[in-house]
């Protein structure tokens, strides 16, 4: 388990939390970011804009968005809308909806031991997607979107943040999603060591999601260094801010799939090719919520507006192969690949990746856009990510999507 220590740096004033904390920035496209930014100025969305949020005519080069960026996280704090910490602080962050709970600690962890394998990984990364963060890191100077982590839950790690958790906390407050977000902070120094302690007995934490952001701040810290004649290794960049969830807490959602054609098959020969692999169950009339996936491998699909439920034969997944046996992997290997042409769902431009926040009736309207098919795949469980990473294996793109999402905007930490 990597060390994780207290931090120096800023909480939302807690006056202003409803003008400048951040919407799941995930959870939008770049035309609802650019929207959502130009009709709320207060928000930290405005410190974090980006290109692709641009039409081309309108499109300000890199280096101009990014001193954009900064001057707005400037005027920010020069306008108290963010308060600074007077002491180093572990933060418990509590998310809550109706239906679900989780509560972690946000704090820093040293790069070095997230370069060392300590966080183990599950996802590939992007290196153009990484070269921005970089360079926003560098411009810019602060981070307020904690990576997220998960760890084999530990009950004195949880004693204590309940015990806090009695206490009024310093944020609280619903956001417009409906996500309830409260934070307490814990600056007693002893305590601190306490759960340091624990967590040095918890073993491995698996990073969950912010796998770019992890991997662009451990390039910037490389480049401060090297710029650095005065290098200590206490420098701000040299620590990542986290926040880790224990994983009894934490809910995956599935990340469903449609795409925008049958390769030249009509439904029915589609049908009969897949009852080779598949036993093909029609669900008649049922709604998209009772045609969902309730159990794993199986897969519910919606074609020409029938709703059709897919089981593959457990006994033909490879279980002693971690990847290989994900839900999304049989998907690809039985179906994409070889029935619809689809070799990469990152590349394919037929393909489209539904989060599963959109719930069945997202993927329905996707769905209903164009004559095409529809995958809903039951939630990935979260051992079988710790699985995938203990492998130092990879999932396919777009896999999980963890809900609730964690806040740009409540945090601040300069670099």
């Amino acid at each position: 388990m990597p060390t994780v220590r207290p931090f120096k740096g800023y909480l939302v004033a807690p006056e202003r939390v409803h003008d400048v904390v951040a919407p799941a920035y995930d959870a939008l496209t770049p035309a609802q970011r650019h929207s959502y930014a130009e009709e709320h100025p207060e928000s930290y969305v405005n410190a974090m804009r980006s290109l692709d949020e641009f039409t081309e005519s309108g499109r300000p080069a890199l280096e101009e968005l990014l001193e954009r960026n900064k001057k707005k996280l400037e005027d920010l704090i020069a306008r108290q809308a963010f308060l600074k910490t007077n002491t180093p602080c572990l933060f418990i962050y509590r998310l809550k909806t109706d239906d679900h709970e989780q509560v972690g600690l946000v704090g820093e962890i040293p790069i070095d031991e997230y370069d060392r394998g300590i966080v183990k990984k599950h996802e590939h990364t992007q290196t153009n997607l990484e070269d921005r963060l970089v360079r926003y890191n560098d411009i810019v100077g602060a981070s307020s979107s904690p990576v997220c982590l998960t760890y084999a839950h530990h009950l004195q790690v949880d004693a204590i943040v309940d015990e806090y958790m009695q206490t009024s906390p310093l944020i609280d407050f619903v956001a417009e999603d409906g996500v309830a977000q409260s934070i307490w902070c814990i600056d007693d120094p002893d305590v601190h060591k306490r759960l340091q302690q624990y967590f040095a007995e918890v073993g491995e934490a698996y990073l969950t999601d912010g796998h770019h952001r992890a991997a662009a701040a451990s390039r910037f810290a490389q480049l401060r260094k090297e710029r650095n004649s005065d290098h200590t290794g206490e420098e701000a960049y040299n620590y990542l801010l986290v926040a880790l969830f224990p994983d009894d807490q934490i809910r995956i959602l599935a990340y469903n799939r449609y795409v925008k054609d049958l390769n030249g098959l009509s439904a029915g020969e589609f049908l009969e090719i897949l009852s080779k692999d598949f036993t093909v169950e029609c669900l008649g009339g049922l709604s998209p919520e009772q045609a969902a996936p309730s159990r794993p491998r199986e897969f519910s699909m919606l074609l020409a507006d029938m709703w059709y439920r897919l089981k593959v034969d457990p006994e033909t997944v490879p279980e002693d192969d971690p990847v290989g046996t994900l839900d999304i992997t049989v998907l690809h290997e039985r179906i994409f690949n070889p029935v619809l042409g689809v070799a990469d769902l990152r590349t394919d431009e037929r393909c489209d990746s539904i989060a599963g926040a959109l719930g069945m009736e997202g993927l329905t309207e996707r769905c209903g856009e164009e004559d095409g098919v529809a995958f809903a795949c039951h939630p990935m469980l979260i051992h079988q990510l710790m699985a995938v990473a203990d492998a130092n294996l990879v999932m396919p793109p777009k896999s999980t999507w963890f809900d609730p999402k964690v806040r740009s905007g409540l945090f601040l930490r300069l670099r």
